[in-house]
């Protein structure tokens, strides 16, 4: 190439090249600039939320494991990790560090993550409900549970009347803390329980079936009741709460009476269907009654519930769908959902000692109505003091499904924080418990030894599904 041509081709690349590279480059980063905040905002989002997703998985299985090896259900150490991310214990003594891993930003992703896991899991609630067992399991079962939710309620809502006024949130109904309170202290976790009796081996005696069944029927109650206190603080006079309720009776029944006898005839055919049309099934069903149930007035918890009860049992392909559903949900779903209730409690906010004082009576009081009552109604059934004792210390056990009934309260304006956190702990300490004084009865001497192991137990084994 001769030099006038080399300044022909580099003047060319000059202005054909070089010069309109660069003009491009400055139109486009001229068009850009005023929206860079709003993409730098955009992209920020879950750029926050990932990290903070880890450090919640991490923290809620090392917590959960910890407790598992001292003798506590992992669902004792999970709420206790979803306190310690929060205010009362992260906050506390770290709060740069607290507000670092969980700005205010992103907490509308997590609790909308943890709202689907709890349809998800009120879903498994419905789906592994022992029907069978209920059906089977008598007028001593029943009795036990009317026993155990009546009185309790009736204890929980006298104290509320007396005593826990003075914490009603500004504008909350009266009428509907009264009612909180009162369900609040009637519920037993049925799934909680269910893995403790299988961790020690209790699931198939006489005693932890009749357990198990007590339970069942005081959960299904209690979710009667709760319908009914949703409704009621969601309603600012008395017709559109008796219409919600009205109205949720009608769809269950038509859930049970129609939806449940059509997948019982249509599941032989899920058995040569591919997986994706039976996990589209199971899980339209459930979040279209979620969503229906929601839209009554009642919540999107009942709908979920109620999905999972008209499940058909005896198909191995939804029983498939469930348990890939349990995985992610017990893995994912549920401990963002403890560490949402972490970061809504506030132990510090409980107060000085007249609070505390008041945490104490409601723990007492909690304890003493569903142990003393049960205890005392077995005995009149002629039972053993010391099965008598057992029956008492398994209906006293609430988990997660009373932490979804306080969240809901919450969620609803019927709680204030002071109370949100006074009825939380009294949860993790009713359901702490249960376990070690379970253990400490020996229920289990005389059964044939079995080899313990370190793995999550399932709510319930297939074939307990299946009945």
């Amino acid at each position: 190439m001769t030099n006038s041509n080399r300044v022909r081709y580099l003047l060319g690349y000059l202005l054909l090249v070089v010069l309109p590279t660069a003009a491009a480059v400055a139109l486009l980063v001229g068009l850009a600039e005023p929206r860079q905040t709003e993409a730098a905002a955009t992209v920020s989002a879950p750029s926050r939320l990932l990290p903070a997703l880890v450090v919640i998985l991490v923290v809620v299985r090392l917590v959960g494991a910890a407790l598992r090896r001292l003798g506590q259900p992992a669902v004792v150490g999970e709420i206790v990790a979803g306190i310690t991310l929060g205010p009362s214990v992260l906050g506390l003594f770290l709060p740069d560090v607290q507000q670092a891993l969980f700005p205010a930003s992103i907490l509308p992703s997590l609790d909308t993550l943890a709202q689907l896991g709890v349809v998800l899991f009120m879903f498994l609630v419905g789906m592994e409900l022992p029907l069978g067992l209920l059906r089977r399991s008598g007028p001593a079962a029943a009795a036990l549970a009317q026993a155990s939710t009546v009185l309790p309620f009736l204890c929980g809502a006298m104290l509320a009347v007396s005593l826990l006024d003075a914490y009603r949130p500004a504008g909350a109904s009266r009428l509907a803390l009264v009612m909180f309170v009162g369900v609040a202290f009637a519920i037993t976790a049925f799934p909680v329980l269910a893995r403790i009796l299988s961790e020690q081996r209790l699931t198939h005696t006489p005693l932890g079936t009749l357990g198990l069944a007590t339970a069942g029927i005081g959960d299904v109650i209690a979710w009667c009741l709760l319908a009914a206190v949703a409704a009621v603080a969601g309603s600012a006079s008395p017709a559109p709460a008796v219409l919600s309720c009205a109205l949720v009776l009608v769809y269950s029944v038509f859930m049970f009476l129609v939806v449940r006898p059509a997948f019982t005839r249509f599941a032989p055919r899920l058995a040569g269907a591919g997986q994706p049309l039976v996990a589209a099934i199971v899980l339209t069903t459930t979040l279209a009654s979620a969503w229906l149930t929601d839209s009554i007035g009642a919540h999107a918890i009942f709908g979920a519930f109620i999905a999972g009860v008209v499940m058909p049992r005896n198909s191995a392909a939804v029983q498939r769908i469930a348990d890939r559903v349990e995985g992610l949900t017990n893995w994912v779903m549920l401990p963002v959902f403890f560490a949402v209730v972490g970061l809504k409690l506030d132990l510090p906010a409980v107060g000085g000692p007249r609070d505390w004082g008041v945490l104490a009576l409601i723990v007492l009081v909690a304890s003493a109505a569903k142990f003393g009552t049960v205890a005392l109604f077995a005995r009149l059934l002629g039972r053993h003091r010391r099965d008598a004792t057992a029956l008492g210390l398994m209906m006293n056990c609430r988990g997660v499904t009373e932490l979804i009934v306080l969240q809901l309260g919450l969620t609803l304006g019927v709680l204030s924080q002071q109370l949100f956190a006074m009825l939380t702990c009294m949860a993790l300490v009713t359901t702490a418990m249960t376990g070690p004084l379970l253990r400490r009865l020996r229920l289990d001497r005389g059964l044939p030894p079995t080899t313990r192991t370190t793995t999550e137990a399932p709510l319930l084994t297939s074939h307990e599904r299946t009945t």
